[in-house]
């Protein structure tokens, strides 16, 4: 009576296993890159001295740059007759119909729950130390300069 064991692979050895295939195959890839790079820069070679040389696709070029010069001068005018058009359609013009009021120093103090004389003091000074209390109020304290 023979007794025959299967063994069956954890999820944990199969992830391992595959990991580790994986980080062959990519070094394998790695290695190889240079060996690739240079065929297809040898066909890229053989395939632009067909094309350009044998077949007379240098000629084609000069005689095609004509049209795609064309081609992007007319994108150029269009651009500039479409910028040009917007300058003068919205440039220059404000057209805003109702400005807002400027806000007032006591309007601020109010809003900000700091006394008029600390808004004066804020204002004048060139560098602010800014933080928040407790009831997330601005406590703004004048920096002395370096």
């Amino acid at each position: 009576m023979t007794r025959r064991r299967t063994m069956e692979q954890s999820g944990l050895q199969r992830a391992a296993e595959f990991t580790v295939t994986t980080l062959f195959w990519l070094a394998w890839l790695y290695l190889i890159t240079p060996l690739v790079s240079l065929l297809l820069w040898i066909a890229g070679v053989q395939l632009f001295v067909d094309e350009m040389i044998t077949r007379g696709g240098l000629q084609a070029l000069i005689e095609d740059l004509l049209d795609y010069g064309l081609v992007v001068l007319g994108m150029l005018v269009v651009t500039v007759l479409w910028v040009n058009w917007n300058l003068r359609h919205y440039g220059g013009h404000n057209k805003r119909t109702h400005q807002p009021q400027p806000v007032s120093l006591d309007e601020l103090a109010v809003a900000s729950g700091l006394p008029l004389t600390k808004i004066t003091e804020i204002r004048s000074a060139r560098r602010l130390l800014l933080t928040f209390d407790d009831g997330d109020h601005p406590v703004i304290r004048a920096c002395d300069e370096d």
